[in-house]
């Protein structure tokens, strides 16, 4: 698992990504997913999940947000997959579906 160290706090975030314009998704202290200032928090490392979580850095509350956040975000990738093969005319679907095979 990536976390960042908070340069202040000292205290472990959930990385999740950068999102451009010196920010970072990370999953907070209060297990809230936000856009943070990258120049608050070292560079992301990783971690042993169990190791973080037996040492008080993380806690389950924080690891079960980043698993329903990753799994919303798997469900929308999903749903706009599915729009925009509904796009597609007949022949471009079957076409597709050739290519999968």
């Amino acid at each position: 698992m990536q976390v960042c160290k908070n340069k202040n706090s000292g205290k472990y975030f959930i990385y999740i990504q950068d999102t451009g314009n010196d920010e970072t998704l990370l999953v907070t202290r209060d297990a809230k997913i936000k856009s943070l200032n990258a120049e608050l928090f070292e560079e992301p490392e990783d971690k042993d999940e169990d190791y973080l979580v037996a040492n008080g850095l993380i806690s389950d509350a924080h690891i079960q947000r980043l698993r329903q956040y990753e799994k919303d975000k798997s469900e929308n990738n999903i749903d706009n997959f599915l729009y925009q093969f509904e796009q597609l005319s007949p022949d471009e679907q079957n076409r597709f579906r050739e290519m999968l095979k």
